[in-house]
């Protein structure tokens, strides 16, 4: 006779002792903790590593850096419940110090990740080590050096902006906005890696054919650096939004997106280089035609070149760093002033804590290839560093002071409704026309083209107030009495009149920034 299946009440009740079973058991009888590094962007030495009872040694790979490793990121199974103390050691390149007030972070499902609670550097025993107060939650945890940004990731955010009305390709690119793809190749442990598309895409809005400032954004240039591809990220989410700022800034400037130049070296989870060739810097390659033998830095750079046609006003390649103070920072050719550029100033402004660092621009790095073959008005190469308690949300907010930073610099609204470059009579019209009107339900733009200067959601007299200070700071007082009288439609004067009658008794309202404005 087969045994008679166990009741609800039984199963559950058989499944927590198991579970308390578990718990109880000391960790020497418990399941054994297993490293895993074979993913996209994984990187451990799994065979140098070693699990010793609750200690997990863990092993980095040398790539590009002999004897020294900078990225490592793995998924340990065995876990629930345990608080195992993790262990590397401290031949971090580019010095051990740089371990001191490191973090490791973790998460249970590659996307929410948290800083673990203890990180400590033994200098004299040449270690670092890090573990949790309170036991992991789930059987399985990714534990990684920073923040990863995968190339799949790349892929699925290229893929959902692909559709947007404000994207397109770029000359060089298909309909999938790819340019070209990696060479792929075998990476250091033996593994095939395959090639991967390149991609380029133009972020503009098409209806705004006049003259505009062309802006290159690129990321992923070296393996290990993810924090700048979160930060770009953050910045074209931006361009894309119906932030006002961004909705003007897509009418005057074209922004050409190269968001992961090398992504065999991110897949195969190196430190720095290519697969095809470890140990050369790319970039250090961005010298045309040759570009070192490198062929995905030479797609990107040609592919650059034909987009913009060589003559750019803004180049900015975002990467990571964990040297050079205590914050982010920008290399900026000082003697040549960009330090004093205008956008730079203004995201200074928006991210007090940023610095300043001078670039010579000898080697070739990405922003010389801005400078002297895109002939950019302003390059820079910006480095975030993996610093601890900075999660995602902390590079959302860098990259969208990015474009807000250009935006304030190449968009500010002026009270030129119509966007033609003037703030004249048509301007007036429009703000006429659409006199005491509710604009709650319009887009920030939609709704300032309708008049809306102070983006409260209705035009009222606060928006004559301004537009009229607007206008006087631009023709004059004069003009603005002769605009005044001068209304020609009766219905349109009847409208007004409230606000005129508003205007004589109120004090002049001051204008504020636009960057005080309510977003």
């Amino acid at each position: 006779m087969p045994p008679c299946p166990l009741g609800l009440s039984e199963l559950i009740a058989t499944r927590v002792t198991l579970v308390l079973l578990a718990i109880s058991l000391p960790a020497s009888l418990r399941a054994q903790i297993t490293l895993d590094a074979d993913f996209d962007s994984g990187s451990l030495d799994e065979a140098g590593s070693a699990v010793i009872g609750n200690l997990v040694q863990l092993a980095g790979r040398d790539n590009y850096n002999p004897g020294n490793w900078k990225w490592t990121y793995f998924s340990a199974d065995g876990v629930l419940n345990a608080t195992p103390t993790f262990r590397i050691d401290d031949e971090f390149e580019t010095g051990g110090s740089n371990l001191n007030t490191h973090a490791m972070v973790y998460s249970y499902d590659q996307e929410n990740w948290n800083f673990f609670d203890n990180n400590s550097r033994n200098a004299t025993a040449n270690t670092f080590t890090f573990f949790n107060d309170t036991a992991f939650t789930s059987d399985r945890v990714w534990v990684a050096y920073g923040l990863p940004y995968p190339v799949a990731r790349s892929v699925a955010h290229t893929a959902s902006i692909a559709t947007s009305p404000w994207v397109s390709p770029t000359a060089s690119a298909n309909s999938q906005l790819v340019i070209g793809q990696s060479p792929g190749g075998v990476d250091d442990l033996g593994r095939v890696i395959p090639q991967q598309d390149l991609f380029g895409y133009r972020i503009t809005d098409p209806a705004a054919t006049g003259l505009k400032a062309k802006v290159v954004l690129l990321g992923g240039v070296h393996a290990n650096e993810t924090l700048g591809n979160h930060t770009l990220e953050a910045m074209v989410d931006y361009l894309l939004s119906d932030d006002l700022g961004a909705a003007i800034l897509r009418r005057r400037a074209d922004f050409y997106v190269y968001p992961m130049a090398n992504p065999d070296g991110r897949l195969a989870g190196y430190n720095r280089g290519t697969v095809e060739d470890v140990n050369r810097d790319p970039n250090r390659s961005w010298d045309p035609p040759l570009y070192d033998g490198q062929p995905e830095i030479a797609i990107v750079g040609e592919a650059m070149k034909t987009d913009t046609a060589s003559d750019v006003d803004f180049f900015i390649d975002f990467h990571s760093t964990v040297q050079k103070g205590p914050g982010h920072f920008g290399f900026i050719d000082i003697d040549r002033g960009f330090h004093l550029n205008p956008f730079w100033t203004r995201l200074q402004q928006l991210e007090p804590t940023l610095q300043t660092f001078d670039a010579d621009l000898i080697d070739d790095t990405g922003a010389k290839f801005g400078l002297f073959e895109l002939n950019a008005g302003f390059t820079m190469t910006f480095e975030t560093r993996f610093i601890a308690g900075e999660n995602e949300d902390r590079f959302v907010t860098l990259g969208t002071n990015f474009g807000r930073a250009l935006a304030d610099t190449l968009a500010t609204p002026t009270g030129d409704l119509n966007f033609d470059g003037q703030v004249d009579g048509a301007d007036w019209l429009i703000l006429s026309a659409n006199a005491e009107t509710d604009l709650s339900a319009f887009t920030p733009f939609d709704a300032y083209a309708r008049g809306d200067l102070d983006l409260n959601g209705a035009n009222d007299v606060e928006d004559f107030i301004l537009f009229k200070d607007l206008y006087i700071a631009t023709n004059g007082q004069a003009a603005f009495a002769l605009l005044v009288a001068g209304v020609p439609e009766p219905a349109t004067a009847v409208m007004l009149a409230p606000l005129l009658f508003f205007f004589r008794i109120h004090r002049r309202c001051v204008l504020r920034p636009f960057g005080e404005y309510p977003r």
